[in-house]
């Protein structure tokens, strides 16, 4: 593969721009043409074009950041500034729409946003590419291109610059948590039955702040940009002013720094990560942490210590889950809680130097933005051994716990945490339970030990809802990244990739499945559904609040059924 050398930072940041752009927008929409090596759209009068790098298989192009406008024979050069004006044309023919100019303007604003962190970062990325490991922040905050197929990755119009280079994770800064004394009235908090250490806020606090509490008061912990952000809303003002919540303006002794997801922070010394609510849209979502959520979380945590959680654990000892056993929030009426206060605790295995590197999967799979290799040729990864350990230690737990435990993980990349050793995988670590569901064979298992599964809740799921949120989480978004990473990166082809999949899927079709209908899914349908993140950022849908989250998917072809079908890849 020719791979384009910029040194440019605004020139870098355009060409990932633009990728994570047009393959979004080529998964869901189908007006346009490859030719002479550029994908082109084209209205009655001219075209527009973008040059290919590198075409996939699996929906993962690389582009250059060569961009064209073609009128009868003249061929020019355009920006990609006007590349992304003229392409909206195209798509409505009405520059005006609001969502039009809407999603243009968090576009390049995303685009912004990356060349100041490829900026900020050039002079340590290639020095952190060349350690033997990586430490779990280390690997989080090296995702500096963000999601690889969404039109605006990079996007968080509410930051200021200077919030940027304090909290985005990709600027690497540690910062203090704001607290404030909360009136027992107001404090809220849910736990899991099962977990023991339910006053963590006030041992954190005299950890953090070395004081103590009146007995009518309890610690609350806010992320800084939440609490200032929270008082200019006006949404805690009418608390502070009935001394209902005493602000403490001390800086605290532990540094918190932000994960890949930015919300959730982490302390090397603290026995819990924290995930935020903030009122920020990132990607396809106002990130507000909702009730229904939550409680997802600590029911995970109940359903990990009934009988058939406990037996899925015992089948699978090279998995694990981050768990999320409590949140709190504060409560005033006429609200039962104020959303934009949530904040969970997130289980962290990462305080002491870990026993195996743990890379999250969405790292791994990125191109390095400077050099066009990744974490993958950098430690010079044989292909064909990586994903076969991927297949059985990472990729296997997720498909057993749907076959044989109905249970459902959201395990997408930026959630599947790899463990390596030698840079191989041996085992994942599984985050963020919020998106968990269950279907109707979990269900049944669980039902007597868990009391929060209920089939009207929204998380038992029947099989179309399962085979499109899985299909897309674990294949399409992770599995089929890492299949393209490693044919770019290493000697190796997608299609050699692919045939191991399938292979590995008609296996397990093979073998003692309660529940084989995920498998039959993969390799027998000949179309995968997968979430529409384009037009989702187009219409400003909050995914986090669709009422049919199958509503923004949409059907691309399934790579997997040509081997069903007894097509021979060259």
């Amino acid at each position: 593969m020719m791979v384009q050398h910029i040194s440019n930072p605004e020139q870098l940041a355009e060409k990932f721009a633009a990728t994570a752009l047009i393959n979004s927008l080529l998964r869901e929409w189908r007006k346009f043409e490859i030719n002479d090596n550029e994908i082109v759209f084209s209205t009655e009068h001219n075209a527009i074009s973008i040059v290919l790098e590198n075409y996939s298989g699996v929906g993962c192009h690389a582009f250059k950041n060569t961009f064209y406008r073609t009128t009868g024979t003249q061929k020019e050069f355009i920006s990609f500034e006007v590349f992304v004006q003229e392409l909206f044309q195209i798509l409505a023919n009405d520059a005006q729409d609001a969502g039009m100019l809407a999603l243009c303007s968090r576009i390049m604003e995303s685009c912004r946003n990356l060349v100041e962190i490829l900026k900020y970062r050039r002079s340590d990325f290639d020095a952190l590419n060349r350690k033997p490991e990586l430490s779990f922040i280390d690997a989080e905050q090296a995702l500096l291109l963000g999601h690889n197929v969404h039109p605006c990755p990079k996007s968080k119009s509410e930051f200021s610059k200077r919030d940027n280079r304090l909290y985005a994770p990709e600027f690497g800064n540690a910062f203090s948590l704001r607290w404030g004394l909360l009136k027992q009235s107001c404090f809220f908090q849910n736990h899991s039955k099962y977990f023991e250490d339910i006053d963590w806020f006030s041992d954190l606090y005299k950890r953090d702040q070395e004081g103590t509490v009146d007995s009518e008061y309890l610690p609350f912990p806010f992320h800084p940009w939440q609490f200032e952000t929270l008082k200019k809303s006006g949404k805690i003002n009418h608390l502070i002013s009935s001394g209902d919540l005493i602000p403490i303006n001390k800086a605290g002794k532990l540094q918190w720094k932000a994960t890949s997801s930015l919300r959730s922070i982490y302390c090397e010394d603290s026995d819990y990560m924290l995930k935020f609510s903030l009122s920020l849209r990132i990607t396809n979502s106002i990130r507000h942490l909702q009730a229904a959520e939550v409680v997802r979380g600590v029911q995970v945590h109940e359903v990990m210590n009934s009988d058939n959680g406990r037996q899925f654990l015992a089948a699978n000892k090279n998995f694990s889950i981050m768990n999320e056993p409590s949140f709190l929030a504060i409560k005033h009426t006429p609200q039962p809680v104020i959303l934009e206060t949530i904040v969970l605790i997130r289980e962290n295995p990462f305080i002491k130097p870990a026993e195996n590197e743990s890379i999250v999967l969405s790292t791994i799979t990125q191109p390095n933005p400077y050099t066009g290799n990744g974490f993958l040729a950098s430690r010079n990864i044989k292909a064909v051994k990586w994903f076969s350990l991927y297949l059985d230690n990472v990729l296997n737990p997720f498909i057993m716990a749907h076959a044989n435990h109905g249970i459902l993980f959201g395990a997408h990349q930026q959630n599947i945490i790899v463990q390596l050793i030698d840079s191989y995988p041996c085992g994942v670590i599984f985050r963020d339970c919020q998106g968990t569901g269950y279907t109707r064979l979990g269900y049944e298992k669980m039902k007597t030990e868990v009391s929060t599964l209920d089939l009207h809740n929204g998380n038992v799921l029947d099989d179309s809802m399962t085979h499109a949120l899985l299909g897309y989480y674990l294949v399409i978004n992770s599995t089929f990244s890492l299949i393209n990473a490693l044919a770019t990166q290493c000697i190796c082809t997608e299609a050699k990739l692919l045939d191991m999949l399938f292979q590995y899927l008609t296996e397990k079709k093979n073998g003692n499945l309660l529940d084989g209908s995920f498998v039959d899914y993969l390799l027998y349908s000949s179309t995968l559904k997968q979430k529409g993140n384009f037009y989702c950022s187009l219409n400003g849908v909050n995914e986090n609040t669709e009422k049919n989250p199958l509503a923004i998917y949409n059907e691309i072809e399934n790579p997997l059924y040509k081997f069903s079908k007894n097509i021979c890849y060259a």
